[in-house]
This record gives structure tokens, C-alpha cells and sequence, in this order.
């Protein structure tokens, strides 16, 4: 396994020259604070901007710069999902917790966009909704009952089909597809620095270049290793997520680590911004790999991709997503990627993610297998919940054991060969999708 620490390659040009300058850091020195958040993603910038609203003293510990892991490497849909669906989410946290967790995760970009609104944050904030399309018959009903089933709540969830959806896409490819208006998408870079730059606002401080070595119990407080720096803090919260590292026994072999990957185009004509996704949603299909798709607000077309999964930062051919992209937007022509980029997403088992609390006033959130920018948020918000006192009753998801990976040693080769399988699967899809399309489109 790769560790993703050792990686080189910073978050992708476009998001980082269209987002807000870096936040103000302060240099590390030894003193005693509150509340210390490892990790200067979504998950612990979130945590430490609730926590210092409330007046905790707050020191942000980023071991390389703000945004720099997934959260600014992400696609930036933020979405009002898990990625197990309602029935699963029931079975696994039961009917009480269960709604309770389909409710708050439901509500989950207005936490996002409120923060964005009432930071004043410049991060490409778009919420005309999110597009999933049907690549398969199952994939079709799988989302008529999802839209069944958020429609019955009073949610802005619609199925949409022939014209209509050829309009809203800017293509014929797909029959039906479910449009759900709470989502949205952004530039996740500059979503980051936005909750860095309100944090420091509310009197939080980052440091960047400040990669913990180690935590202890000691004399009540915990004392952080930065190297020749540190400090003491009353608490600890871990948001490292993919990019763990064995900081803490056991958390990072609770997760797997995968590499996603992200392409981006060079800028579309003025007739074709138009004509591709004109209201600016982000599409998926239901196919079991990456799909996803968006026209950024410069015009370029930004298309998630399949890639090496394990392993070293590499280049990618971009053959694959230029050939689906031309089966969708035919008039795209041969497209030219101007930029590619991988980041790692974590995983779980059960496709859940985590909340712990390791040891007295140790507290870890992470886990959000690929759903990160809506879900982190609430874990962050969460997370500083129970550092102030409240306990699990009020947060989204319920504090449990740590519990690492018993296959973890497999992973890679049993991940290589899950991947396949999806891979397959897609592709047999495929195939079946677009000979029932051409047979109606002959009839």
C-alpha cells in the first residue's frame, strides 16, 4: 500500500486559481489550548470553525497546507447521500437512528451552503441540484424508488424523462434520470480555504508544515509531538481521514485508502457552455465506477475517471473518459484534457462512515467513501459537539469501536479484483443500455 502522505502532487491548477488566497497561519510555538484538530480538510476545518465560534481555543495542525489531501482534490458535488442507500441505512443503524441519520444527511448541503453564504466564501457555489442518470434497468429503478422516497418526505426530488431530460443534460444518451434540487456542486480548494479563512475568523489558528508525530495522555492533557514544537491540549480531534497515518493504533487500518482520479478540459466554445448541462448540475450515472461530469463556471468540462486505484501518483490515460464524455456530448468532438490529478478517498467496510472517541477526550471522524464534502462537514460540526460535552444522542452518527481492518493485509489484490468486477459489470451495462437505446431509437 502506497501511504498517501508520500505523495507529491498538489490539488489541481483550476481549483487553486479560482479560489481565495491562503488563510493566515501562525508559526507553531509550545503552549497549552483547548481543543487541537489534526487535519486541514473539511472534517477539521469544520470542527475547528463550530468550536471556536463557541470560544474554544483552537490550533489546526495541517502536516502539509490547508486542502491539501482530498477535500481539494474532490469532484465537489455535495450530496445529500450516503453511498449505501434509505433501506440500508435503516437495517444498519436501526429504525430510530436510522431516520434520524437519513434526515440530517438529507440536510446536509444546506449546512454547506448556508456556511458558504454566510462566510461569503469564493468557492464556485452552484445549487441547481444533481443529476443521476440510469445507465441500466436496475439503475432506472433504483432511482425511481430513491425519488419515491424522498418525494414522500416533501423533497425537491424529481424523475425526468425524454425531452425534458435531453434538455436539462444537452444530450439524448439517457431515458430517465432523477434530478434532486437540494445538491450542488463547488470548487471543493476553494470550499476548504473558505472554512479556513472563517475559522481564523472566529479566532482559530492553523499551521501549516506541522506534521504530529505523536499524541499522549499526560498529567490530564494531551500532549501533541510536532518535532522541536507542540503542544498541550484538554482534547484531541483526529481529521485526517485517507491520509491517517498510524498516528493513533489501529485507525488507519479501519479504512481503505483508494485513489480517485479527476480530468479537466480545455475551455468549451460559447455554443457548446450553452448546449452541455446549460443549468449547471453535475451529472452521475448509475454505473458502479466514476462517472461524474460538470461544466466548471470557466467553461471547462470536469470529468471524474477510473485510474490506478492503488499505488504511487500517476499519469493517466484519459482515452476511457474522452470515449464516454463523446457517447454523451457527441458534439464535443476530441476533446483536449489539459489537467489530470488522483486523490485518495477512505473507505469503510460497510460503506459507513466513522465517529470515535479513542480515549477520553480523543474524538476521530472519517470514512465518507467518496460522499465527503457534505458528510465531513456535519462529522466536523459533530465532532466539536462532543468535545464541548453533548453526547452521541445529538450528533448524526453514533460514536462506536474502533475497529480495524481484520483483512486489511488482502486489501489491495481483494480492491484490484472488486474494481474489476464493477469494471465488468459497468461495461456489460453498457453494452446492454445502448443496444436497448439504438433499438428504440430504430423503432
Amino acid at each position: 500500500m502506497y501511504h498517501p502522505l508520500s505523495d507529491i502532487g498538489a490539488p489541481p491548477a483550476v481549483y487553486r486559481r479560482n479560489a481565495p488566497p491562503p488563510p493566515r497561519t501562525e508559526p507553531l510555538t509550545r503552549r497549552h489550548v483547548d481543543v487541537a484538530v489534526i487535519g486541514g480538510g473539511f472534517t477539521g476545518l469544520s470542527a475547528a470553525l463550530h468550536l471556536a465560534e463557541s470560544g474554544s481555543r483552537v490550533a489546526v495542525l495541517e502536516a502539509k497546507h490547508i486542502g491539501w489531501g482530498a477535500s481539494g482534490r474532490a469532484f465537489g458535488q455535495v450530496v445529500p447521500y450516503l453511498k449505501p442507500g434509505q433501506a440500508e441505512i435503516l437495517r444498519h443503524y436501526g429504525p430510530e437512528r436510522g431516520e434520524h441519520v437519513i434526515d440530517a444527511i438529507g440536510r446536509g448541503p444546506d449546512l454547506v451552503f448556508d456556511l458558504i453564504e454566510r462566510h461569503n466564501m469564493a468557492c464556485w457555489p452552484v445549487r441547481t441540484g444533481l443529476i443521476f442518470a440510469a445507465h441500466s434497468p436496475s439503475g432506472e429503478r433504483g432511482l425511481e424508488e430513491r425519488t419515491r422516497f424522498w418525494r414522500a418526505r416533501g423533497a425537491d426530488v424529481d424523475m425526468v424523462e425524454g425531452r425534458a431530460l435531453a434538455d436539462l443534460l444537452g444530450s439524448s444518451l439517457y431515458a430517465a434520470a432523477s434530478i434532486d434540487r437540494r445538491g450542488g456542486n463547488l470548487n471543493p480548494f476553494g470550499y476548504a480555504r473558505g472554512l479556513a479563512h472563517a475559522a481564523v475568523a472566529a479566532g482559530a489558528e492553523l499551521h501549516e508544515s506541522a506534521p504530529v508525530r505523536g499524541i499522549r495522555r499526560e498529567n490530564g492533557r494531551w500532549l501533541v509531538d510536532v518535532g522541536n514544537d507542540g503542544l498541550t491540549a484538554d482534547a484531541v480531534i483526529i481529521a485526517t481521514n485517507a491520509y491517517s497515518t498510524q498516528l493513533w493504533p489501529g485507525l488507519s487500518e479501519s479504512i481503505l485508502p483508494l485513489r480517485g482520479h479527476g480530468f479537466i478540459s480545455e475551455p468549451l466554445s460559447d455554443n457548446l457552455r450553452r448546449a452541455i448541462l446549460p443549468e449547471r448540475q453535475s451529472l452521475t450515472d448509475t454505473r458502479q465506477l466514476f462517472s461524474g461530469v460538470r461544466v466548471l463556471p470557466d467553461g471547462r468540462i470536469h470529468a471524474s475517471g477510473y485510474g490506478p486505484i492503488l499505488g504511487p501518483e500517476s499519469i493517466v490515460n484519459p482515452a476511457a473518459v474522452s470515449e464516454r464524455l463523446r457517447a454523451l456530448f457527441p458534439a464535443l468532438g476530441d476533446l483536449r484534457w489539459t489537467e489530470s490529478w488522483s486523490g485518495w478517498v477512505a473507505m469503510t467496510a460497510d460503506h459507513f462512515p466513522r465517529m470515535h472517541e479513542l480515549a477520553p477526550g480523543l474524538f476521530a471522524g472519517l470514512g465518507y467513501n467518496g460522499r465527503g464534502i457534505a458528510a465531513a462537514t456535519l462529522m466536523g460540526r459533530d465532532l466539536a459537539l462532543l468535545v464541548g460535552g453533548a453526547t452521541d444522542t445529538r450528533t448524526v452518527f453514533p460514536l462506536t469501536p474502533l475497529q480495524p481492518l481484520p483483512w486489511r493485509r488482502a486489501a489491495p489484490a481483494l480492491a484490484r479484483a472488486l474494481v474489476e468486477v464493477y469494471r465488468v459489470r459497468d461495461a456489460i451495462d453498457e453494452l446492454r443500455f445502448r443496444r436497448a437505446r439504438n433499438s428504440s431509437h430504430a423503432r
